[in-house]
């Protein structure tokens, strides 16, 4: 993974981990890897690791168990979809007001975009 210089690196490692549960790859519930072994795959420090680990934490995408791991909450999926959602619609209708289009306007374009797809 190559990291973007404007954002922190713990932050682009707990968006990928979002990401991997966004699209299944990890399940509700599932053990998350080892800050071990999320240095080597990211080739970062530990503590960059944990960084990224309390930030899960923090926003109730995980919770961690002394000694045992870190786990994906049972209801992070469905919430990381639902926030991707409505950040994708959030910026696709900034965009669209940017250009001069009213709200009739973006209704019609949507309409016509799932006619023809």
């Amino acid at each position: 993974m190559g990291f973007q210089d404007n954002i922190p690196i713990y932050v682009q490692i707990a968006d990928d981990i979002k990401n991997e549960i966004i699209s299944g790859k990890i399940q509700a519930m599932d053990k998350l890897l080892s800050v071990r072994q999320y240095s080597a795959r990211y080739q970062v420090t530990a503590l960059t690791i944990q960084r990224a680990v309390a930030l899960l934490e923090s926003e109730g995408i995980i919770h961690t168990q002394k000694g045992v791991g870190s786990f994906v909450n049972s209801d992070a999926p469905k919430r990381l979809r639902e926030d991707m959602v409505r950040e994708e619609v959030h910026g696709f209708l900034n965009r669209m007001k940017k250009m001069g289009f009213d709200r009739d306007s973006i209704i019609q374009k949507v309409k016509e975009g799932l006619e023809h797809e």
